[in-house]
């Protein structure tokens, strides 16, 4: 789902050791910088409110690793994370957090919402796009909002495998020549499934229906929409 030090799924979402990274790293804090100011604005004052952060990952690496649970508590918010992942290590270095487990995540906002759910740069690897649509449908279920954001399919670059281009084409076309260069773990549905705006737009209606308002946002990088961003907002809250 998403990367971790230990990689335990052997899956390196980070790209390490790569020429790119310092760059990657810092035009990622920017990028999530500007939506996460931009979640605020639709949000408004989060003091005090439950925040669920979803897929959160236990790399203390990066400096963009889970970067947005420090700005949710500077802003008074009170946060929960959970991730497939083992995320007990985010424990000692964010104390004021809670961390669910699975089993607590099976329970969690069945009986009382959450205010806000996010999931930062989760949905593109979480399966098919039936999976993608119940993933947000979980989420939708267990809050009053959402703010979940996601990499633009039609960016030139691809963040993942820092291959430029080749996701412009057809997806089995794009997994057959990643599977060629030797990025099995790309080339699978299960690890990567990018999403263009309309995609998400799709994604956002079949999971929310008439339950939410919504509206998708897209944040520029190098010339073009590198990522796309959800803010919904439950019609009774």
């Amino acid at each position: 789902m998403v990367g971790s030090t230990k990689e335990p799924l052997g899956i390196d979402y980070f790209g390490r050791g790569h020429w790119l990274t310092k760059i990657h790293v810092a035009s990622s804090l920017r990028v999530r910088r500007r939506m996460f100011d931009i979640f605020c604005a639709y949000a408004g004052e989060l003091r005090g409110l439950t925040v669920l952060d979803v897929g959160a990952t236990p790399d203390t690496e990066r400096p963009d690793s889970n970067c947005m649970i420090p700005w949710l508590l500077e802003r008074g918010a009170r946060v929960i994370l959970y991730s497939p992942e083992n995320i007990d290590n985010l424990a000692s270095r964010f104390p004021e957090v809670k961390i669910l487990h699975a089993t607590e995540w099976k329970a969690a906002g069945v009986e009382h919402r959450f205010d806000w759910a996010i999931s930062s740069a989760v949905l593109e690897h979480v399966g098919s796009r039936a999976c993608q649509v119940s993933f947000l449908r979980d989420l939708a279920d267990r809050s009053r909002g959402l703010f979940v954001t996601t990499p633009a399919r039609f960016h030139w670059m691809e963040f993942h495998t820092k291959i430029p281009l080749i996701h412009w084409l057809p997806k089995p076309m794009h997994r057959a020549i990643l599977r060629r260069l030797g990025r099995r773990t790309w080339a699978k549905e299960a690890h990567l499934n990018l999403l263009s705006k309309g995609d998400f737009s799709y994604v956002a209606r079949s999971a929310l229906e008439d339950e939410f308002a919504f509206e998708l946002r897209s944040t520029w990088f190098g010339g073009m929409p590198s990522n796309h961003f959800l803010l919904a907002r439950h019609n009774e809250a």
